[in-house]
């Protein structure tokens, strides 16, 4: 059964729609990644989906239920945001920000319970950072901020996690580090994924299926395996690649296909 399902989706900032009637729909418990060139629209849509944009046309279902008719904490029962980390804010500790997580289950100015620091604990501990909680978030590394900010979206207990772009400004290292939790948690906690990504060769393996984005517009929409060719790829980012069998995994991979320049 979908637990995010979309249709005919429209979606603007005031000077014209940027997504033109996208239609698709997320399974429970699955890893979807969103692909294409800055200014697809991989944003835009993340933003339409949590209802944060003023100009929205189509349907967005959350658990059948339309997202247009829920209230904010409702939404955020079902649905967290992680968001990319330039848009971090840094004057807390690591505890309080994931601690943020609860406030879909708390009334106003209630103090934490003990459900909720029971929730906050086990977001710190399967996300490897209870032992940064007293941190301040301007202390940690790229990896260890995007780390609490899927503890925070995890303490939030929702069953669907958005994610923009979670590998933007990290290195090798902690790109796959973080790939590796979230599938992880697909996988132990039956979270429902949907990720907007730039990086093709990172996606392929982590993904059960790939969207791919052009002009705001569905381009393809299937499993890795089947969909990453040189013909789609020259299609969607305009660049010519060679996709070759990874050696670890059997999965396309995909590498660049330099134009030969001449000597001056």
């Amino acid at each position: 059964m979908a637990l995010l399902e979309i249709a005919g989706l429209r979606a603007g900032y005031g000077d014209g729609d940027v997504l033109h009637g996208l239609s698709f729909a997320v399974a429970r418990g699955e890893f979807v990644t969103v692909l294409g060139q800055n200014g697809s629209g991989k944003t835009t849509l993340l933003k339409a989906i949590q209802r944060l944009l003023p100009e929205v046309a189509g349907e967005v279902r959350l658990d059948q239920a339309s997202v247009f008719g829920l209230g904010r904490r409702a939404i955020a029962r079902i649905m967290a945001y992680v968001p990319q980390l330039a848009e971090v804010a840094f004057g807390f500790t690591v505890a309080e920000a994931v601690e943020m997580g609860r406030y879909a289950h708390q009334g106003r100015w209630a103090a934490l319970s003990a459900p909720d620091a029971a929730a906050v604990e086990e977001a710190l501990a399967l996300t490897d950072i209870a032992g940064l909680r007293d941190k301040q978030l301007a202390h940690l590394s790229g990896g260890e901020r995007q780390r609490v900010f899927i503890a925070r979206a995890l303490a939030q207990d929702a069953p669907l996690l958005l994610l923009d772009e979670p590998s933007a400004h990290l290195d090798m290292h902690y790109q796959v580090e973080i790939y590796e939790l979230l599938k992880s948690l697909q996988e132990t906690q039956n979270k429902t994924i949907l990720a907007a990504e730039h990086n093709l060769n990172l996606a392929v393996p982590y993904s059960d299926r790939l969207l791919f984005l052009k002009d705001g517009r569905l381009a393809a929409l299937g499993l890795p395996r089947e969909l990453v060719t040189r013909g789609l790829v020259r299609d969607v980012f305009e660049a010519e690649v060679e996709v070759r069998e990874n050696a670890f995994t059997g999965l396309p991979e995909v590498s660049l296909n330099p134009r030969p320049r001449t000597k001056p």
